[in-house]
């Protein structure tokens, strides 16, 4: 009964402190997003239909690898519930604009409010995981997340 009691504890306790509700005080800051591609197609490989389709993705895994290397994605979340969305790609640089939210289940959301066709961030959640901003369709692997640079 004992070793249950501690099982059982220990599960909650490991649930509980992975994702948190997001708070404006933790959010606030400028964060960088973090994609692992070469994870990201290792498992889109896996679930590959045929083995054509397996092979086409290891092969234009390396070369999109290389070139996400040179492009940095940042933002930057201000109290007003504003995010300045900044892209650095080899010498080009370019500034977008959104808003974001915390929603009733206590995940943040982005939005973009440009409404252009230049740079689009879905509305999808992030939750705050072990001080990272993991995107909620990739919980498990942390292949797509943000990281508070200041």
């Amino acid at each position: 009964m004992k070793k249950t009691l501690i099982i059982l504890g220990t599960i909650c306790f490991c649930f509980c402190a992975n994702a948190q509700k997001v708070k404006q005080k933790d959010i606030i800051g400028t964060w960088k997003l973090i994609i692992d591609i070469e994870e990201e197609m290792k498992q889109e490989a896996e679930d590959a239909d045929t083995m054509l389709e397996e092979v086409l993705i290891n092969t234009i895994s390396g070369f999109v690898g290389g070139i996400m290397e040179d492009v940095e994605i940042y933002f930057d979340f201000k109290k007003n519930n504003e995010v300045k969305i900044m892209v650095h790609a080899y010498d080009e640089k370019e500034t977008e604009y959104g808003s974001w939210f915390i929603n009733q289940k206590g995940y943040l959301e982005i939005q973009d409010i440009d409404n252009d066709d230049n740079f689009s961030v879905d509305s999808d959640e992030w939750k705050l995981i072990d001080g990272l901003l993991v995107n909620d369709m990739n919980e498990q692997g942390y292949t797509v997340y943000m990281t508070k640079v200041d």
